[in-house]
């Protein structure tokens, strides 16, 4: 019996040594874990671009009242379909630049020290030019705009137009003087795309 005993109080004795040794561990994670919630977050990182002087020189020259400039790499953007415009393939050698004039949002592109184009949403569907709206409503009766991109280059200006008419949608391509020069569209789940002659928009 007395042997017995001894067993039970020894392994009590670990037991309760054992129990001290966990509580002293769960209060020291809980101790690292406060601590690690009143550090301060990390700075936030600020990439910066070294831009060309001679693009920015073309730059401020061809829109010298801008304001809220910011350049970066190329970075393709939702607003619009690069393979549309014709033109040039870039990557992120390349740069673009962000910025505000007169109320509205640009984005330029500049490759190789040239600038490739401008893109810059309308909002004043009623202000588009004259041909182009009677474009729109001759090609697209009964459709609504949804959304508008003015592009220019060196070329030409065209307007990549969005529309939709209950679940059909389309968007076209319309140069200034009303040419069509790209369509596609999703009418009853059959969708189409058409490239028009280049020729059309001089």
């Amino acid at each position: 019996m007395r042997f017995k005993t001894g067993i039970a109080m020894a392994t009590m004795i670990v037991f309760a040594t054992s129990c001290g040794d966990s509580s002293t561990k769960t209060d020291t994670a809980d101790s690292l874990t406060v601590d690690n919630n009143k550090m301060p977050d990390p700075a936030p990182v600020t990439a910066t671009v070294v831009v060309p002087e001679g693009i920015k020189t073309s730059f401020k020259t061809k829109y010298p009242t801008v304001t809220n400039e910011t350049w970066s790499s190329y970075q393709p953007i939702d607003a619009f379909e690069w393979d549309w415009t014709g033109w040039p393939t870039i990557d992120s050698s390349d740069y673009m630049v962000r910025f505000n004039q007169d109320g509205s949002e640009y984005w330029a592109w500049y490759n190789d020290g040239e600038w490739i184009g401008t893109v810059s949403p309308v909002t004043d569907f009623a202000g588009l030019p004259a041909a182009v709206n009677k474009t729109i409503q001759s090609t697209f009766p009964g459709y609504t705009i949804v959304s508008v991109d003015k592009e220019s280059d060196k070329n030409r200006t065209a307007y990549e137009v969005e529309l939709e008419k209950g679940g059909d949608k389309a968007k076209a391509l319309i140069a200034e003087n009303g040419s069509v020069l790209k369509k596609k569209t999703s009418i009853d789940g059959e969708k189409t795309k058409e490239k028009m002659n280049p020729k059309d928009s001089l």
